[in-house]
């Protein structure tokens, strides 16, 4: 394996793990260390995410559409949500009323990940 093959692994581990992190207590709201995220943390996040995507690509992890997708949707309604709260009873209603994803999966680990 070459050394671009294993930045990349090493990238696809930090970014799942905060990217799990950052939803993981939907349908609450999107998190940015241990406080709600802002407008712009969620941008952030949107160019983080991005780059997560770059990443499996080149790693062949098609599988990771649907997290990927489900993730973008949080990063860019909640701060939506954020800016007309009070027009909302909570985040879960926004979500439910908007067909959003209520919760985000993990994909399945990629083998050479498992095998660690």
């Amino acid at each position: 394996m070459n050394a671009s093959a294993d930045d990349d692994r090493a990238r696809y581990v930090r970014d799942r793990q905060w990217l799990d992190y950052a939803v993981h207590e939907l349908p609450a709201g999107v998190l940015w260390g241990a406080d709600g995220a802002t407008p712009d943390q969620c941008a952030e996040m949107l160019d983080g995410l991005d780059e997560f995507a770059r990443v499996c690509a080149r790693l062949g992890l098609d599988d990771h559409t649907e997290f990927v997708e489900a993730c973008r949707w949080h990063f860019d309604h909640y701060p939506h949500f954020l800016g007309r709260r009070r027009h909302f009873a909570d985040y879960a209603t926004y979500i439910r009323d908007r067909r959003g994803p209520l919760r985000v999966s993990l994909p399945a680990a990629p083998g050479w990940l498992r095998r660690q």
